[in-house]
């Protein structure tokens, strides 16, 4: 029996220092029936001759170069010309195992579900990769089971999706993307498994255009009412533990968004209250988090002065205290 269709969608945009080694790994894979779709997105160093290069060597490949828009413009032009049956994404500065695809392949094809996820590797600033092992070999058929339990893994680069549940979803352009879209697939989908290996290798860029720079209002309005909505949608359920982490990724977002203010050459004074607002209603559950002391004093002092909580921002930024990304 022919093995089905394995569309693979890659985002590229000024990565030609790693691009190879991505490429290499998706097209040495053991499991042969792909469909390589690379999305350029106007990169200005050499990665879109890269991606024509290997477009040339290889008849799987087809290369795509738009206009600089944004990661989910990326992966949505990439959805609309894929042929799939079962699709992965990746990054472009990141790879995998190369018998990734059969094993996982295999995985959905016995366990007869609509999506697979593995454990995977990250790298640290000292070059070495850390095993990220959340995941054992467990079956799972609630819905609302793998929202809790996948809630800290909502990435969807390491999770083999079914046609049939992501065919008219596309990725809307915003931060914490890879967690709306998955969302809106779980609530959906009848069975997942997941396999304990760790199969790809993520690496952390802060330079990449996913950490924005600029606070967007009209981006964050729109996710923080989808979080609303989803805090909604978990109190009507019961599911007090993902109610619970969703107030406390909306905390983190805020604060996310507060530092970029922080940032900025002039503090828009009623942004930075608005969003303080809405921290100081679940100051107490952000207090009970698992982020660090520096953080929550941060938070503390931003609740009462946010000019000087501005300024003390950029001091412990220059003494590395203070990690930017959030």
């Amino acid at each position: 029996m022919k093995k089905k269709l394995i569309s693979i969608i890659i985002p590229v945009y000024n990565t030609e220092q790693y691009l190879r080694e991505c490429l290499d790994s998706v097209v040495n894979q053991t499991y042969k029936n792909l469909e390589i779709i690379i999305i350029d997105d106007w990169s200005t160093d050499n990665s879109g001759k890269i991606c024509d290069e290997y477009a040339n060597n290889d008849k799987r490949i087809k290369v795509l170069h738009q206009k600089n828009a944004d990661l989910s413009a990326a992966r949505n032009a990439g959805l609309k010309i894929a042929t799939w049956e079962y699709i992965w994404y990746i990054d472009s500065d990141d790879y995998v195992e190369l018998d990734m695809y059969e094993k996982l392949y295999s995985l959905i094809e016995t366990s007869k579900s609509d999506l697979v996820i593995c454990n995977w590797y990250i790298n640290q600033k000292d070059g070495l990769w850390i095993k990220n092992t959340k995941f054992p070999n467990k079956k799972i058929v609630d819905p609302d089971e793998a929202l809790e339990y996948f809630y800290n893994s909502m990435y969807v680069w390491n999770k083999l999706y079914s046609k049939e549940f992501v065919k008219d979803l596309l990725f809307v352009e915003t931060f914490a993307q890879d967690v709306i879209y998955n969302f809106a697939i779980f609530k959906k989908i009848k069975r997942i498994a997941c396999l304990d290996e760790c199969l790809n290798y993520y690496r952390y860029n802060p330079t990449s255009r996913l950490h924005t720079k600029k606070f967007r209002k009209n981006r964050f309005i729109f996710l923080n009412e989808w979080i609303n909505q989803e805090i909604l949608y978990a109190k009507e359920r019961s599911l007090h533990k993902l109610e619970n982490l969703l107030i406390d990724a909306r905390c983190g977002i805020i604060i996310k968004w507060l530092s970029i203010i922080f940032l900025e050459n002039k503090i828009d004074q009623v942004d930075a209250e608005n969003l303080l607002k809405l921290i100081r209603q679940n100051i107490f559950l952000f207090l009970k988090s698992k982020r660090n002391i520096i953080k929550k004093l941060f938070v503390l002092v931003a609740c009462v002065n946010v000019k000087f909580a501005s300024k003390i921002y950029k001091l412990m930024l220059k003494s590395r205290l203070y990690k930017e990304d959030l």
